[in-house]
């Protein structure tokens, strides 16, 4: 009887299990994504319209966030095959950014997928990468 309680929790355990984790115990698709993560450094809400388009051409994202001052959204994530971003805040001028997270990024980074954070101040807009 013990035979068939730890049989049947081994299985159970190797049908949920394949979901989750894949080898080396990394979360499955984890690289494979390019989250966008504007964050709001002004004192003020803004809103703020982002267009992502892929290495062929094609749109991956269109998106309006409305930002309260001091916040970021991080609930947008795209295919990793960014070719730029397209931004405009509060309905202003558009700025295009081309998408290169450079070399010492890349080597940070221990897989491809180098999250693109842009942020809206005082100043204007810039954009860094993350892992």
């Amino acid at each position: 009887m013990k035979r068939r309680a730890l049989l049947s929790t081994a299985l159970g355990s190797s049908v949920l299990m394949p979901g989750c984790l894949s080898l080396g115990g990394a979360r499955s698709g984890e690289g494979t994504t390019v989250e966008i993560i504007p964050m709001n450094s002004t004192d003020h809400e803004i809103s703020l319209d982002v267009a992502v388009y892929a290495t062929d051409g094609s749109l991956l994202l269109e998106h309006t966030y409305s930002l309260d001052a001091g916040h970021a959204d991080e609930s947008q994530g795209v295919e990793n095959r960014v070719d730029h971003l397209i931004v405009s805040m509060n309905d202003g001028e558009q700025l295009r950014h081309e998408y290169d997270p450079g070399v010492e990024v890349a080597e940070f980074c221990s897989r491809d997928g180098e999250d693109v954070q842009i942020r809206v101040e005082p100043e204007g807009i810039t954009f860094t990468y993350s892992c």
